[in-house]
């Protein structure tokens, strides 16, 4: 029985599959993969999963992240983004007591866990101010690349408005002003930071790990690390963590 696992980003969806001897690690874009990969039979909507070329006939299927409050698959389960991350970053990582900071591509989490368990958690998905949708929209006004964007921890402008809709006025004020633009990328990334550190610090954390796309950024990384007082450790698969976690999950509960 082949087990698939499935994190549907908002950018990304991430797919992990597993037979019980070979992991299959594939990302789509998200656009694409509504636009090729669903069935729609009136009002039922299910995953078409044979473009992994693997015989998925019976599969499980279990699903979690921002897409499942979208549509609901009528192949699929779901779990919560919070309980898929717990159980990747558990898994990952080893550690029963440690915070998560989980930073997607429209939203951030952060989940603390105590002795093996989720013991509380912190979203914001109502604001983009610290997710990577803050770091993309923000290289394309300073005409930079996001990976640019996301090594720059010099200099750090500071940045007052950290709306990711009215930073835009803020950002060309400066680059009006000649300020470099680098020292603005690394006012973006510290912004970023100051949004998600007070709800990993007041879990007074003795470990901190990171999950999510933009967590592979090392200036996010940093200002996390300085603002925190705790290194900030990235998970050694960021992106697929929340797949990871499903997988896990099964494997645990059928």
């Amino acid at each position: 029985m082949i087990n698939i696992a499935i994190d549907l980003g908002s950018r990304f969806i991430k797919i992990l599959a597993f037979d019980g001897d070979t992991e299959i690690f594939r990302l789509e874009d998200t656009i694409g993969f509504y636009k090729k990969h669903l069935k729609r039979d009136g009002n039922n909507v299910a995953i078409d999963l044979d473009f992994l070329d693997i015989n998925t006939e019976n599969a499980h299927i279990l699903t979690t992240g921002y897409g499942r409050n979208l549509l609901n698959f009528t192949n699929s389960r779901f779990i919560s983004e919070i309980k898929a991350h717990f159980y990747g970053a558990k898994y990952q990582s080893g550690e029963n007591d440690f915070v998560l900071a989980d930073i997607g591509g429209q939203d951030s989490k952060v989940i603390q866990v105590t002795d093996g368990y989720i013991n509380d958690f912190t979203m914001n998905d109502k604001c983009a101010a610290s997710t990577g949708r803050f770091i993309e929209h923000a290289a394309e006004i300073m005409g930079i690349t996001r990976e640019e964007t996301a090594d720059a921890t010099d200099s750090p402008v500071h940045l007052t408005d950290t709306c990711a809709v009215f930073c835009e006025s803020e950002l060309i004020g400066h680059i009006a002003r000649g300020v470099p633009i680098l020292h603005l990328a690394a006012g973006v990334n510290l912004s970023i930071a100051r949004k998600i550190s007070p709800a990993i610090k007041k879990y007074n954390p003795k470990r901190v790990f990171t999950s999510g796309g933009t967590s592979s950024s090392s200036a996010l990384i940093h200002f996390l690390s300085e603002l925190t007082g705790i290194k900030a450790e990235p998970l050694k698969n960021v992106q697929f963590n929340g797949a990871i976690g499903c997988m896990e999950y099964m494997k645990k509960n059928g």
